[in-house]
């Protein structure tokens, strides 16, 4: 079953800004830090096998970021692991200053590769779910069936490597 395109309604600024779940936009802009979505697709070398097979391969298209504006510029800042995910991936946690772009690192502390940026899909105002319903049919379809991850445990795969 594909995820219903009613369910995109979900997907937009006010939605997301009521979610429990989301990091920085809405806190960014509740403090009044102008703040826009960003979007770009990586290659993770460390995804799980599950996840890879459930993606179709180790790109994931349109990866999110924020991007705040501070100081007279914008500044990116990823969604980052909590310190027990960056220590089961043998990653540094992020850090972020504020001045600089924080996002995801290429390389693990054992210097494999982690996370490279392929394409930057830009910045927007709101999700542009349309967009990204359209990559993921054409690019990997498997995410948009209901039940694909279903049951999965990212961080239990994650530290042991089992898919």
């Amino acid at each position: 079953m594909m995820m219903p395109i009613r369910l995109a309604s979900r997907f937009n600024a006010a939605a997301a800004s009521a979610s429990p779940r989301q990091r920085s936009l809405p806190p960014a802009r509740a403090v009044a830090i102008p703040a826009r979505l960003g979007f770009a697709d990586v290659r993770n070398h460390l995804a799980t096998p599950r996840l890879i097979e459930m993606n179709g391969s180790d790109v994931f298209r349109w990866h999110g970021y924020t991007d705040l504006w501070l100081d007279g510029k914008f500044v990116k800042a990823t969604p980052a692991f909590n310190l027990s995910m960056c220590q089961r991936f043998d990653v540094t946690p992020l850090e972020f200053d504020g001045r600089s772009d924080s996002i995801l690192h290429p390389y693990d502390r054992k210097d494999r590769r982690h996370m490279e940026y392929l394409v930057d899909r830009g910045t927007y105002a709101d999700v542009p779910i349309e967009k990204i319903i359209a990559t993921f049919r054409e690019s990997c379809p498997r995410v948009l069936e209901a039940d694909s991850f279903r049951g999965g445990d990212f961080a239990r795969e994650a530290g042991t490597g089992v898919a």
